[in-house]
């Protein structure tokens, strides 16, 4: 499920465990700063062995993405505005990847999840409270 503001942009990408079509599923423009994509493989797949080359790129944003193994969260969706767009419920399984725009988060039940982000990061700089 894709979450857009107003005007177009992709603010978010929610992807449901149990609902990962077989295959290699890539969900987002080549152009986006992050690349997703959800692979379901059956057994014995092989993925080549390879490498990712060294290139320079400029990144805006610090896109993250939530990886729930337990529990479960409640995500509100902000624009870049500030304004509320959507509230999403995730569950174990689920994941969230959050690529502009602001998020909060509430915690429904005891959840662990998995954050990952850009990096370097650096708080004062990355962060808007609002």
């Amino acid at each position: 499920m894709k979450i857009y503001d107003k005007k177009g942009a992709l603010l978010a990408i929610v992807v449901r465990g149990n609902e990962i079509k077989e295959g290699r599923n890539f969900l987002t423009d080549d152009s986006e700063e992050v690349q997703i994509a959800a692979f379901n493989f059956k057994n014995k797949t092989i993925i080549e062995k390879h490498i990712h080359l060294n290139q320079k790129r400029e990144v805006y944003t610090t896109s993250e993405t939530l990886i729930i193994l337990d529990g479960s969260m409640e995500v509100k969706i902000f624009d870049n505005s500030e304004e509320f767009i959507e509230s999403v419920t995730l569950g174990q399984g689920d994941s969230i990847s959050l690529l502009r725009g602001g998020h909060g988060i509430e915690i429904e039940t005891s959840c662990k999840f998995i954050e990952t982000k850009q990096g370097p990061y650096t708080e004062d700089l990355d962060k808007k409270r609002f």
